[in-house]
């Protein structure tokens, strides 16, 4: 979770040669790639057991009476932790109600600085589908109170710090795992025209869009586009568990059939940008229809020169109907 330029990291290396790829195993290069995506040997990180590098999900969901949208998600670790020999810090899930009548999806970036910051990640994924697939049998999303709920896993994070860290205060345990939150709610009841209805809670600078299928202008913003207008780019951003006292509402939209809700972690936001350079055209051309799965993951591993953080991304399709 940084803007992914290290002047000493994984781009600095470039009097190796080019490591051989395989046939098909060469990611997908927007623009200059540069020499790490071909140079960087993969470190494993010995501190964690069962950490994947690369994660890939692809599955038509279930509905009421018929399926009504396609998913597809990947995590992969970037070039930087790879090089350093760091786990994975990104973590994405993502549930069925019981009632079939909602998809709930999570991403969380954990903040680089804390050596455990995917743990807090993991919790924040994990403990929050469980937690709103539970609110949503009781209630509908426009009534969740995302505040109550970001607190509730920020608490569950300060007490697996104390309790398995001997971690301190929540300051104490923000140094050591922090991590973003991104939750969607999609409803699976499409109305007349095919449309589903999403709400969207972002808390840091992960990022959500709605993909159309437009030439000119592709990606839809869900939030303020980071660092839109910025001098300098910065890497800050409010992350769990440091909660206010008060969030914004939950953004409201719709996604019809042709379109794509995707959620993110700035891995990819950060080189989407607004949406409308190399990489923006590359991914909406890429994501007009929902790829095979591994191609999927493929495309979001994509190479280009100094954007060298985790990479995941949770994309939904609804049907479209015969």
């Amino acid at each position: 979770m940084s803007p992914g330029r290290h002047a000493a990291g994984p781009e600095a290396a470039t009097e190796e040669e080019p490591v051989e790829w395989e046939e098909g195993a060469r990611p997908c290069a927007v623009g200059d790639p540069g020499r790490a995506a071909s140079t960087v040997v993969t470190e494993w990180d010995a501190r964690f057991l069962f950490r994947n590098d690369f994660l890939v999900d692809g599955v038509r969901l279930p509905a009421v009476e018929s399926p009504v949208a396609d998913l597809r998600a990947a995590c992969v670790r970037g070039l930087k932790n790879r090089y350093y020999g760091k786990v994975c810090q990104d973590e994405y899930g993502f549930l069925v109600s019981p009632d079939r009548r909602w998809l709930v999806i999570a991403v969380a970036d954990g903040v680089a600085q804390g050596t455990h910051s995917h743990i807090a990640a993991q919790i924040v994924v994990r403990s929050g589908c469980r937690a709103l697939s539970a609110l949503l049998g009781q209630d509908d999303p426009s009534r969740i109170d995302w505040t109550a709920l970001l607190h509730r896993l920020a608490d569950e994070v300060v007490r697996y710090a104390q309790a398995e860290l001997g971690l301190g205060d929540r300051v104490d345990v923000a140094g050591t795992l922090a991590t973003t939150a991104l939750f969607a709610v999609v409803g699976l009841t499409p109305d007349e025209d095919g449309f589903l209805p999403a709400y969207v809670m972002p808390f840091g600078d992960s990022s959500a869009w709605v993909l159309r299928p437009d030439d000119e202008r592709p990606w839809i913003a869900l939030q303020p586009v980071k660092n839109e207008g910025s001098v300098i780019a910065s890497s800050a951003t409010d992350a769990i568990p440091l909660v206010p006292h008060e969030l914004p509402a939950a953004v409201k939209t719709s996604i019809a059939p042709g379109e794509a809700l995707v959620l993110m972690t700035d891995g990819v936001g950060d080189a989407l940008g607004a949406g409308s350079g190399e990489v923006g055209q590359f991914l909406a051309a890429s994501w007009r229809e929902p790829p095979e799965a591994l191609t999927f993951a493929s495309q979001a591993n994509f190479a280009r020169r100094t954007y060298d953080d985790d990479r995941t991304v949770v994309a939904v399709w609804p049907v479209r109907r015969s």
